[in-house]
């Protein structure tokens, strides 16, 4: 007996009804955009990856520019306080160093440059103003 209530209460399902074809719609809608966000989540965890990976090689050049950058800073506060002599340094020190000055003067002029602007701007402003 219970074998026949059991079967009784399965409903039979039409596929060709209406209420069938919004349900598997909505099924197919919904599972094809967890697929869509399954692969977005995975892409976006390979493009993390990638992006820590180009960060850390980028931190370690700037660590290895800012070391030689110290090197050749203190190399030249010794050379300008005469602990070091010209004959003691080699041929790349020496045109390291001459590399070094000619980017010091040229930030200083253009410093300066700057602050002939800002003092030309300042001027022509006192005098609008009087």
């Amino acid at each position: 007996m219970k074998e026949n209530t059991q079967e009784k209460s399965l409903v039979q399902v039409n596929e060709n009804g209406i209420f069938y074809k919004i349900k598997s719609f909505f099924k197919n809608l919904f599972n094809r955009n967890n697929t869509a966000n399954n692969y977005a989540i995975v892409k976006e965890d390979k493009s993390i990856v990638e992006s820590e990976n180009t960060k850390n090689t980028f931190m370690e050049s700037i660590k290895n520019i800012e070391n030689e950058e110290t090197k050749l800073l203190k190399l030249q506060k010794q050379y300008r306080s005469g602990e070091i002599k010209e004959e003691e340094l080699t041929q790349e020190q020496v045109n390291s160093l001459c590399a070094l000055y000619d980017r010091q003067i040229a930030n200083l002029k253009k410093s300066n440059e700057i602050r002939k602007q800002k003092l030309l701007e300042y001027r022509r402003k006192m005098q609008t103003d009087n």
